[in-house]
Order: structure tokens, then sequence, then C-alpha cells
């Protein structure tokens, strides 16, 4: 099964050059601030059932074998967050939980210096920051 990585299609989602400034994960949800250029934006969770985040030095595999994101890697611009079908991160999570996992996506958020994976049964929401 090889993993299909998809830019995350919502135009709320402004094109900018985004870094992680904080991870929020409390009894009401996960929300990740994305600082950018020009924009900042919160990507809210309801609920998470799984978050890993890594240092983009410990994904070069993935950096270099997604085709999905190479383009996006080039320079860092544009829409951060992706989707993931066929997930080797959820096959993992149906493992782990004996196969009570329910209906889940897998999103990822990419930044120059980061990698955050989420999986949620419920897709992100998107707040501009002023």
């Amino acid at each position: 099964m090889l993993e299909r990585w998809y830019e995350y299609d919502d135009s709320n989602i402004p094109i900018d050059t985004y870094e992680v400034s904080e991870i929020v994960q409390n009894s009401e949800g996960t929300i990740i601030k994305l600082v950018g250029k020009e924009n900042n934006i919160d990507v809210i969770f309801g609920f998470v059932d799984s978050l890993r985040i890594t240092d983009e030095g410990r994904r070069i595999r993935t950096y270099n074998e997604v085709a999905g994101i190479q383009k996006y890697r080039e320079n860092f611009v544009g829409n951060p967050i992706y989707k993931v079908e066929q997930s080797k991160y959820i096959e993992w999570i149906e493992k782990e939980s004996a196969g009570f996992c329910g209906d889940v996506e897998h999103y990822v958020i990419i930044t120059e210096n980061d990698l955050i994976d989420i999986i949620s049964t419920f897709p992100p929401a998107f707040e501009k920051r002023y």
C-alpha cells in the first residue's frame, strides 16, 4: 500500500510561508497556530485521535519520497496542509487500538522545520488571526 498525499483543498487557507508557533491540546480540542510572513492562522480540530510532531530532520525519507509535496518543498510557500490516503499512520493506529479506530482521516501540516501528523474524525477548521 502506497500512501498518497494531496494538498488539502480549502480556500480559507491563505498562501504564505508558515511556521508552527504553538500547539494547544486540551479537553476542547487541538489548535495548531501557524505564523506566516503575511498571515497567521489557527488550524482547529475538535477532537484528535492522535497527534505526532516531528522535526523535519527526522522525516527526511518522507520529504524525499512523497511526490505530492515536492513542489511545495521547493520554497515552502503555499498551503501547508495535506490529506493522506492509504495512510500508514492510520494503519498503525488501527493495529494499536485492536480495530477500534473508527472512521478517521490523516492530515499533515508541513513547514520548513516540522511535520505534524493529525488523525481525526473531523476535518480541520481555520481561523485567521490578526
